[in-house]
């Protein structure tokens, strides 16, 4: 293997296990939201990933989808998992698009992870499990709806 593609592979590992230890972090159930979302992820180089969840806020439930890509990613895979929702004063504040940093890999079963921001400052650490054979290490934008409820 060149030096090159072994970098770029080191680069992807590195990615996203960074990825699944930013995103366990502790919620705190008084003050932030909660997603719990399934996600399918393909990729050839570029990647592309869609989904449907909900959000926990204010005591209410809401359902939520998601879609979007970002570069770096390989295979395909269902992504399941749960994450925490901080800078969240108002639940219009939610919608929009989250640039994203993390990753998974995947052979049959791995971690994912993805920690995101938007526009208006909401922070979303996300934290899961891949099945499927996929690897990424990706830079991406996701662009996350409130459904209709």
């Amino acid at each position: 293997m060149s030096f090159f593609r072994s970098g770029i592979v080191s680069l992807l590992v590195v990615s996203a296990l960074s990825g699944q230890v930013m995103a366990k972090t502790a919620c705190n159930t008084a003050s932030d939201g909660q997603i719990e979302i399934t996600m399918q992820e393909v990729g050839v180089a570029i990647g592309y990933m869609w989904g449907r969840g909900t959000l926990t806020y204010g005591g209410q439930r809401y359902p939520i989808s998601v879609k979007g890509g970002g570069a770096f990613a390989l295979g395909s895979a269902k992504v399941t998992g749960t994450g925490c929702i901080r800078n969240l004063s108002r639940l219009v504040d939610f919608e929009g698009t989250y640039w994203t940093v993390g990753g998974d890999v995947a052979i049959g079963a791995g971690p994912a992870g993805i920690v995101m921001e938007n526009a208006k400052g909401v922070d979303m650490s996300f934290s899961g499990h891949a099945n499927g054979a996929h690897l990424s290490g990706q830079i991406s934008r996701l662009y996350f709806k409130l459904d209709s409820f």
